[in-house]
């Protein structure tokens, strides 16, 4: 049953970057057994990802479980431990990125240039190979934040408001082509559509993830002592769970970090500067918890 899944997954990679389904059809025949080896590869590495992703939610809770600090400091150790995780599997990332600036490029080529069978088999190649390094970089980022005692929660939670709030970069960042694409034979070459989606599919996603993050924070500011804490950052975190409340497409204090947010991460910036991968991004943003 995991192979098939892992077959129709396999149809919407390529279909993603634009290849037709009779092209698919004739390569699956030409692998024959080697592609049957192949996707059950496949099949056993994304099933070792659902497990450490199990573990994780066994140990941390689920993504939205997380609470940040009520005082809305982040602790310099705990953003040590997240450049640490994305240095572990950095081997990884980079692979994926050149596999995926690859595939980019061809996507890029003038239809009749890309139409050339010689140019049509390397895309397929290209693009299918990205489904076990895909696999791969979930599976190394998950193994890597076990190894250093972070949940899936606090790491998002400090992706996205180091990345994108902080240091400006955006949630649709990644390739010009449409990674999973719709199940038709037509795919996505419109790069303005395939950013625009994938702008409004992830900013859908995080604010579902950080606004419980944010509501959590604030109820655990009201059930502590609330002398040591400045009235005016519980004013403004309830203000910003309130917009976040308003507008399903905010992302936590997109207008800018309050000073006790950045003052913990301004001594990270260039490492953190450093960190980021453009080309990957999309794939930081999907997940799979139970």
């Amino acid at each position: 049953m995991n192979e098939g899944k892992t077959s129709d997954t396999t149809k919407k990679w390529l279909v993603g970057c634009g290849i037709g389904c009779g092209v698919i059809i004739l390569i699956l025949i030409a692998l024959g057994i080697s592609g049957y080896l192949f996707f059950k590869n496949i099949a056993d590495e994304f099933k070792d990802t659902e497990a450490l992703m199990a573990t994780l939610t066994e140990r941390y809770g689920k993504i939205t479980d997380f609470c940040p600090n009520p005082d809305g400091t982040i602790n310099p150790d705990r953003v040590e431990t997240f450049l640490a995780v994305r240095e572990a599997f950095g081997p990884t990332r980079e692979k994926l990125e050149i596999s995926m600036k690859t595939l980019q490029d061809r996507v890029g080529q003038s239809e009749v240039e890309v139409k050339k069978p010689k140019n049509v088999f390397q895309m397929i190649r290209v693009g299918v190979g990205l489904i076990p390094q895909i696999g791969e970089f979930i599976k190394s980022r998950n193994q890597a934040l076990l190894d250093s005692g972070m949940g899936m929660g606090e790491y998002y939670y400090i992706y996205v408001v180091a990345f994108y709030s902080w240091l400006g970069h955006l949630p649709e960042d990644g390739p010009d082509f449409q990674i999973i694409g719709p199940d038709d034979e037509r795919g996505s070459w419109d790069q303005d559509e395939v950013l625009e989606e994938r702008r409004d599919v992830s900013l859908r996603r995080l604010h579902m993830m950080l606004l419980p993050m944010l509501q959590n924070q604030l109820e655990k500011l009201s059930a502590t002592d609330p002398s040591g804490t400045p009235d005016d950052w519980r004013t403004t975190l309830e203000a910003e769970i309130e917009a976040m409340e308003a507008d399903r497409f905010r992302l936590p204090w997109q207008d800018g970090l309050p000073d006790v947010i950045e003052s913990s991460l301004k001594s990270f910036r260039y490492q953190l500067e450093q960190s980021y991968n453009k080309m990957t991004n999309p794939i930081e943003l999907t997940f799979e918890q139970r």
